[in-house]
């Protein structure tokens, strides 16, 4: 019989559900990194769209949507709580003055060292994995996700 993490046996055996398994190994995952980003005073979502500007500074609201696989109007009131933060700036494009673009400031600049923080969790997540089974794994979610967002595009 399978136990929680309560040590109390479960009376109700699981479903063969992938969302159960993809949903608790999302949930173990997205714990541990804020866990792990608590004193950057990150959360994992503010870390994943600095990300993204500290390999590119200036994305637009929409390429930074795009990336993080949400959407714009979603995106920029997350840009608008890091603003207010002081982990952004947002302007104007100078050529298409209808774009915004998105830059990061010292203070988010200054935590650039934690782009590499997704090779800790890795660590973690992929213990007792070998090379072959990190890849295996990682090319099927990749096709999960696609999947997915497949899905989604239908309507």
């Amino acid at each position: 019989m399978k136990k929680n993490t309560d040590k109390a046996p479960i009376t109700v055996p699981y479903l063969p559900s992938m969302g159960r398994l993809l949903g608790f190994a999302s949930k173990g995952t997205n714990d541990i990194s804020e866990k792990r980003l608590k004193d950057s005073d990150l959360t994992l979502v503010q870390w994943v769209l600095l990300t993204a500007l500290w390999r590119k500074d200036g994305l637009t609201v929409g390429e930074v949507a795009k990336y993080y696989k949400s959407t714009e109007a979603s995106t920029s009131n997350l840009i608008e709580r890091m603003v207010k933060k002081g982990l952004l700036d947002r302007r104007h494009d100078q050529i298409d003055r209808r774009q915004v673009r998105v830059f990061l400031t010292e203070k988010s600049k200054s935590l650039s060292h934690l782009i590499n923080f997704y090779l800790e969790i890795n660590e973690v997540l992929l213990k007792g994995f070998n090379e072959e089974e990190k890849d295996l794994l990682s090319s099927m979610l990749e096709r999960v996700i696609e999947n997915t967002q497949e899905d989604l595009a239908k309507g």
